[in-house]
């Protein structure tokens, strides 16, 4: 595996890692602000494509829509 392979597998296994946790932590303050972080720091460093870049942070904005309909369904019932 060259170098720059491994640096994309570690950049999506500490982004996805990343991800877990806030969706974890989701309702708390800043739940997705290391997530982020992850994210724009791999694409920064060109360890990821910019089409990762937009597909993980859609993904984020997902979670939190998801997150967001729970909630009001919850308040709904």
């Amino acid at each position: 595996m060259s170098q720059r392979q491994q640096d994309h597998q570690t950049a999506v296994t500490w982004i996805e890692g990343e991800i877990n946790n806030m969706i974890r932590d989701l309702g708390k303050p800043n739940a997705s602000a290391a997530a982020t972080s992850a994210i724009t720091l791999a694409f920064l460093l060109h360890a990821i494509s910019e089409e990762e870049h937009r597909c993980y942070r859609a993904r984020i904005d997902q979670i939190y829509a998801d997150y967001n309909a729970s909630i009001k369904q919850e308040v709904a019932a």
